[in-house]
């Protein structure tokens, strides 16, 4: 819940997820602690709330924002969404989403915050269960290279090929829920294009 609140819903509303890192930090740090001590012990890593952890479902930044960076550079018909989704491709890559959410904008935009909620409810949850289970490894050791691409970043944290899986999967999801309110937003970018452009 504290990851949803601080990398998606504050995000639209133009509150940076830095201002829960206090709290973040408070849990996360000592959790990935106890799993390196536990993992050198022998004994079970069990805490999954890590930086690490969520560092996992954050595929372009906070709300996993890269699938529809993609869509607004290459998919676009508004011009306007393509040079923003151009623009703002590279810094999504290494989870710098600043450029998209602001510009796009994704901020204060009930078209494009709603996509970004429910990944940013979508992508912990899966994580979690994942975890719980066993498929993908939950992490051991401290890693705080949030802006590597996600796929190297997947494979490093989990030290399995399952991260990676999960990477695809997360991303794809990602696309799936982006996609439908992607369409509206740029059919709506379009027709103001043309507006504006009557006016000029």
């Amino acid at each position: 819940m504290i990851n949803f609140l601080g990398f998606a819903f504050l995000y639209t509303f133009g509150i940076s997820s830095w201002v829960l890192y206090p709290v973040i930090s408070a849990i996360a740090l000592p959790a990935i602690a106890q799993n390196q001590a536990n993992f050198e012990a022998g004994k079970e890593v069990t805490s999954i709330f890590t930086n690490e952890a969520v560092n996992l479902f954050l595929i372009g930044g906070g709300g996993a924002t890269l699938s529809l960076c993609i869509m607004l550079a290459f998919m676009a018909k508004s011009q306007r969404l393509k040079m923003i989704g151009k623009a703002s491709l590279v810094p999504s890559i290494f989870n710098i989403n600043e450029p998209i959410v602001f510009g796009a904008p994704i901020a204060f935009n009930p078209i494009l915050m709603i996509p970004m909620w429910i990944n940013g409810l979508v992508g912990p949850i899966l994580t979690w269960v994942v975890m719980k289970i066993g498929f993908v490894p939950i992490p051991h050791q401290p890693f705080q290279l949030w802006y590597l691409p996600a796929p190297i970043q997947s494979w490093i944290i989990t030290e399995s090929f399952r991260g990676l899986i999960l990477f695809v999967v997360l991303f794809a999801i990602s696309w799936l829920i982006y996609y439908p309110f992607f369409k509206v937003y740029d059919k709506q970018a379009v027709i103001q294009d043309a507006e504006l452009a009557e006016e000029e």
